[in-house]
């Protein structure tokens, strides 16, 4: 009784999902330099389903069942925002095999090799094709979709059926999703292809280790003209920086907006009082959750800091003691994983100067 391994003239079932698959990468102009990626090692692992599919010699030795579970283990690096290289190790489980009706016994499955992903999309920084800002991709946070490609070795046994195996060196093929989390924490689902003979679906869980370096800040700054006492001469000065910490009040907006509340405006006439004679100068900084394009969150974050400015021009403070800030997306204070969390970002920070 032979069975047949690793057919290379079968169909190509893509099924995996913990391992990875190089996709076609352009790269693009992002704000955040290449220079600046931090590379990180990382560990992965994950259970999931296989599908076993030995070519049978005669039509007497069939494979009665293809299907089992599986696991595996994987150590990989983040070489760029796009790509990473991963080593895999997995067990596919076993196929059971009949002939004439009687089980003979299984073909166990396991499998090594190296592989690149490739990451294509990431749902705070869009597609790779794009000029989308790339610090979603930069950090491996939020959800991402990636593809893999790469080399490996099959290795079979089995105590009773004879078999030969046939290109035990393989290409493998994949797609799958990640979901990282600011901790370096990810989950991930996967589907694999090992050639055409096994093919496997997973889920799994990644730790990142080491810190990511923060991308810069993409503000946009408005700030006051002072017309000199020179005719036909304007000249833009922006006010002294200080390093202070801000000061209360946090003026927080709902999903998308960026109109003042009641509560908002009670806030904003309690600072009014206090600062209204004084010379001091004031800060807006406009800030964001992240569910969004990060382009679109800085916008977003200066209508913020410009709707309190404004409100705080209308109730007596001059603009020329007013700057704005949008900020977007990076400077969280809290976790943007949670509803809660993102409420406490959508906001603006007074600092008084």
């Amino acid at each position: 009784m032979n069975m047949k391994l690793c057919r290379p003239d079968g169909k190509l079932f893509i099924s995996c999902l913990a391992a990875g698959a190089l996709s076609v990468i352009a790269l693009h102009s992002a704000e955040v330099k290449a220079d600046d990626f931090s590379k990180r090692f990382y560990l992965n692992g994950g259970v999931g389903v296989t599908k076993l599919e030995p070519e049978s010699s005669t039509s007497a030795l069939i494979v009665s069942d293809d299907s089992d579970v599986g696991f595996h283990i994987g150590l990989g690096v983040d070489l760029s925002r796009f790509i990473s290289l991963e080593a895999y190790v997995a067990d596919l489980g076993s196929a059971e095999i009949e002939f004439l009706g009687a089980n003979v016994g299984s073909i166990d499955y396991r499998v090594f090799g190296l592989s690149a992903l490739g990451y294509v999309y990431n749902s705070r920084s869009g597609f790779v094709f794009g000029d989308e800002d790339t610090s979603g991709l930069f950090r491996r946070e939020g959800a991402s979709v990636y593809g893999r490609f790469g080399v490996g070795h099959l290795d079979n046994d089995t105590d009773r059926v004879s078999f030969r195996r046939e290109h035990p060196n393989h290409f493998a093929f994949g797609i799958g999703v990640e979901y990282g989390f600011s901790n370096g924490f990810a989950l991930r689902t996967e589907l694999l292809s090992i050639d055409t003979d096994a093919q496997y679906l997973n889920v799994g869980l990644v730790k990142r280790f080491g810190s990511v370096a923060a991308p810069a800040a993409a503000a946009i700054v408005a700030v006051p003209a002072i017309i000199s006492d020179k005719p036909d001469e304007t000249e833009v000065v922006a006010p002294p920086v200080v390093a202070t910490p801000f000061v209360s009040p946090l003026i927080f907006f709902d999903f998308d907006l960026a109109v003042l509340t009641p509560e908002s405006t009670q806030k904003l006439d309690g600072l009014v009082a206090q600062v209204k004679d004084k010379d001091s100068m004031l800060h807006v900084g406009g800030h964001t959750d992240w569910l969004a394009p990060e382009a679109y969150n800085i916008s977003l974050s200066v209508r913020r800091a410009e709707a309190v400015a404004n409100y705080l021009e209308s109730q007596g403070i001059s603009r020329e003691r007013l700057t704005t800030v949008g900020y977007g997306e990076v400077r969280p204070v809290s976790d943007n994983d949670t509803e809660e969390g993102r409420a406490k970002n959508r906001r603006t920070e007074i600092q008084v100067r």
